[in-house]
């Protein structure tokens, strides 16, 4: 079954009908993609609480893992063919900084994308 990944420190997903999964930092990105594989939605927030990971270090643990980096991690699980991103983040500086980061890397990855 596929699921939708929110990832935000304290909103939660919209009630849209979508099984979501809600992770409020890395860790608990990490937990949830070894428990359920990889997503084919995910929402970032950019900024996660003080002093800790921001959704731009998520993502890139996220192409790092779909690269081949982090064996043994969740992140290894990579990123699916079609997976869609969404970024709700209310930084709109953070926000362009994912926007940028996944979009390049899912253009070279996927050039018919």
């Amino acid at each position: 079954m596929s699921y939708a990944l929110f990832i935000d420190d304290e909103r939660d997903p919209p009630r849209d009908g979508r099984p979501w999964r809600i992770a409020r930092s890395l860790a608990e990105v990490e937990a949830i993609l070894r428990e359920y594989g990889p997503p084919s939605l995910i929402s970032f927030d950019h900024d996660l609480g003080e002093d800790r990971p921001t959704g731009h270090d998520i993502a890139r643990k996220l192409i790092e893992g779909d690269m081949g980096d982090h064996p043994g991690t969740g992140f290894a699980v990579g990123l699916p063919p079609g997976l869609r991103v969404v970024i709700h983040s209310q930084n709109p500086v953070g926000a362009a900084n994912i926007r940028g980061l996944i979009d390049n890397y899912l253009r070279v990855r996927d050039p018919q994308r």
